[in-house]
């Protein structure tokens, strides 16, 4: 395999420009990883797994997610182009199949999860927040404005908004992107500081008092008696609780190593991976153990589990009018406009790396497959002025508003598929590709890092990582469909659309294969080489 310009490629040059820097690169990463999911993730922690140290949980999640990362930027290390991070490396080391197949599925959680979020940063991250100072501050109007950017119809109106503008920062590139994305991180940043700032300053006492103000007389010792009074208990035991809550945690860092797969555009690849990858889980992980232990220490374990227990399994008996998640509690604590808001923009801000990590990694793999002749031609169209997939992100933005319409108005319908377990089967075997990498193609390994290469009982590291990352999924998948509090259940809405993306993904393959045989051009040839940039 070389990396020579070939006609079997739709063109000798993806038009594409490597405008990521190795700053840009971190600040996509940890913007992936810390979107708003984290909010509900530590509501759910405490009353999930009783006992829980939750900023411990997230400690080992943060740790099997080095593991991860380390095998994410090995890989795209000896194949940094877009859609390095699975497609690439599956469909050229073990079968065009397999990464067709997998990698489908995993656009498609992404594009579904575009139009997820797109729905619920304003609605939910807007909404809460904005209640809670609405009440405290007795703003009437302000609560009633909460209250309607709460209602289905706002929430499509204002996804539809972001998807549009978000959608339009993508069609005008790297250079806008790179700017919005700094004003992004400093939002989000600011939002950070004033979390942890009020949790700092914020006794158990003092936010007895506020909560109580919030919710009405003795609100918090009746949160408390009730759900004890309704069977809820928590062991003494907080190790096991601990361990078994790992698989939770980790989700909050899925976006660790999203950048392989926009590799294509980044500097400095090999640098800019590792050090990206690295620094955005350091990051996460630190914070996201200091909101823990911090929110323990201002609001009380007992009533973190407790208000958890009602929220998730006693819905009749919770009677806030928002929901239990830390953004919610900081804005009781203050009656600050100017810190409420600045709680408010970092909630979309993080929304917003969210949603252009999910554009960029749905877009570049439309792009991918299309310049390896298994997907329509026009998804290749690089736009000469922008240096973007104009026609990709606009196919993008298309298929997350119609998701948008039914997460809106018909959520029961997407409700049932579950994307956690499309994103779990849809990473489980990019393993393979380095397990089998310095044996099927050993040019390429020659062109590994020195660390991928060093051998371990004779087995290289990039072998062993991949082995790891593929146990890691599995465990990560056995343990959510054994705990359904986890990830949710497993329903046959979600087998049917793993299944039929799988197939869908595996067939497209096929059929251009034999499309293109008719036009005389063989597409196993495509697959022996790594696409040009």
């Amino acid at each position: 395999m070389t990396e020579r310009r070939s006609p079997v490629f739709l063109r000798e040059a993806t038009g594409l420009v490597r405008g990521f820097t190795t700053n840009d690169a971190i600040i996509l990463a940890i913007g992936a990883i810390i979107g708003p999911t984290w909010v509900p993730i530590f509501a759910s922690e405490w009353y999930l797994f009783p006992g829980v140290n939750v900023a411990g949980s997230f400690f080992f999640a943060g740790i099997l997610s080095l593991v991860m990362g380390f095998y994410y930027c090995f890989i795209t290390s000896v194949m940094p182009r877009s859609g390095a991070g699975g497609y690439v490396p599956l469909s050229r080391v073990i079968h065009p199949v397999v990464g067709m197949a997998f990698s489908f599925l995993f656009v498609i959680a992404n594009i579904l999860n575009l139009g997820f979020i797109a729905n619920v940063m304003l609605t939910v991250g807007v909404s809460g927040p904005l209640g809670s100072y609405a009440t405290l501050t007795n703003n009437s109007w302000l609560q009633n404005v909460a209250t309607l950017i709460g209602t289905p119809t706002w929430g499509f109106i204002l996804g539809t908004v972001v998807i549009i503008l978000i959608g339009l920062i993508m069609i005008a590139g790297t250079s806008l992107i790179r700017v919005m994305n700094r004003i992004a991180i400093i939002v989000g940043t600011a939002g950070f500081v004033v979390i942890i700032s009020v949790l700092l300053l914020t006794t158990q006492p003092q936010f007895q008092t506020a909560f109580n103000n919030f919710a009405g007389a003795n609100a918090y010792q009746n949160i408390i008696a009730t759900a004890h009074s309704s069977g809820w208990s928590v062991p003494s035991d907080w190790l096991t609780p601990t361990l078994l809550s790992i698989p939770l945690s980790w989700f909050a860092f899925l976006g660790a190593f999203y950048n392989t797969y926009w590799a294509g555009e980044v500097r400095e690849i090999k640098k800019s991976m590792f050090v990206s990858v690295i620094i955005s889980i350091l990051y996460s992980t630190i914070f996201f153990a200091i909101v823990a232990f911090m929110m323990v220490q201002s609001f009380g374990f007992d009533f973190l589990s407790s208000i958890g227990y009602l929220f998730n399994a006693q819905p009749a008996q919770y009677t806030l009018s928002v929901p239990p998640w830390v953004n919610t509690f900081v804005a009781m604590m203050n009656s600050s406009p100017i810190l409420n808001a600045i709680l408010i923009a970092s909630f979309i801000a993080w929304g917003y790396f969210l949603i252009i990590s999910y554009f960029l990694i749905a877009s570049r793999h439309f792009l991918a497959w299309s310049f390896d002749r298994t997907f329509p031609s026009v998804l290749a169209n690089v736009s000469e002025r922008f240096h973007t997939p104009v026609v990709s992100i606009i196919v993008t933005s298309v298929i997350a508003w119609v998701a948008l319409i039914f997460y809106s108005f018909l959520p029961t319908i997407l409700g049932a598929v579950n994307l956690a377990f499309l994103f779990i089967v849809a990473f489980m075997l990019d393993g393979l590709a380095g397990i089998a990498l310095p044996w099927v193609k050993k040019n390429l390994f020659e062109s590994a890092p020195a660390l991928a290469k060093k051998k371990v009982a004779g087995i290289p590291l990039i072998s062993i990582l991949g082995a790891a990352n593929i146990l890691i999924l599995v465990f990560l998948f056995v343990a959510s469909v054994y705990n359904p509090g986890i990830a949710g259940p497993l329903g046959i809405g979600t087998e049917l659309t793993v299944v039929v993306c799988l197939l869908i993904g595996a067939l497209t393959y096929v059929g251009m294969k034999y499309y293109n045989a008719k036009r005389g051009l063989d597409l196993s040839l495509v697959f022996k080489e790594i696409p040009p940039e």
